[in-house]
């Protein structure tokens, strides 16, 4: 009976603990917690004052997902806006023959999701995996598109964001057509040396498109070299 009991409070005392953790993932964010990036972003680079900034920051609510764990998945639709806090991603597409092909590393202050999907509608292609624990500030697109009719500055978002992005696609398909593996990989240094600290080395291989091996290889002949 005692050991029943013990059970019995065991298993109570887990389903209170998760029923803690899915409230604070649900909750409202609180301005002292966010990245000074943010409000930089909406303040500085959009013009909003204190009062639209508090009804912007009413509108998210906080999400933390553990390491492995996904924002996105391929097959669903990209419905909220989300950033990137705290904490490290990757965002990834799967080829026809089963390959994941990683299209860019996400960190501290990066707006996350499938913006073709989030855009048009449609179910989105890419995966967004967390690399660290994470915390993400979220806007659905309701509650953003929203917004946009009571602060017409949010319609900068568009303007400002979505261009560079853009931009940056075009460059990562540009660079795997035209640039060696060791272009690549000294590019990736020079742009975003964050990645190799706190990326694991076979992402980082995927993402220059070679294999890990070649890349340990070529580090070392690097090092070697300089």
């Amino acid at each position: 009976m005692r050991h029943d009991h013990l059970a019995g409070q065991i298993e109570y005392l887990s389903i209170i603990g998760h029923s803690v953790l899915n409230l604070l993932s649900g909750m409202a964010i609180h301005r002292e917690d966010i990245n000074p990036r943010f409000s930089e972003l909406f303040i500085k680079s959009f013009g909003f004052d204190e009062d639209e900034f508090s009804r912007l920051l009413q509108c998210f609510t906080v999400k933390t997902i553990a390491k492995k764990g996904f924002y996105l998945k391929a097959g669903a639709i990209c419905n909220a806006k989300a950033y990137l806090n705290k904490g490290c991603a990757r965002n990834f597409v799967v080829d026809e023959l089963g390959h994941e092909r990683i299209l860019f590393f996400a960190f501290d202050d990066w707006w996350l999701g499938d913006f073709e999907s989030y855009y048009n509608g449609t179910p989105g292609t890419n995966y967004v995996q967390m690399l660290e624990d994470s915390e993400l500030l979220i806007i659905s697109k309701e509650k953003f598109e929203k917004l946009e009719q009571e602060i017409p500055k949010l319609k900068l978002w568009y303007s400002k964001k979505i261009p560079p992005a853009a931009s940056a696609s075009l460059k990562r398909i540009e660079e795997l057509r035209t640039l060696s593996a060791e272009q690549r990989y000294l590019n990736l240094m020079e742009k975003q040396p964050e990645v190799f600290q706190r990326v694991p080395l076979q992402y980082i291989a995927s993402h220059l498109n070679i294999e890990p091996q070649s890349l340990s290889r070529m580090r070392a002949r690097l090092t070697k070299k300089g």
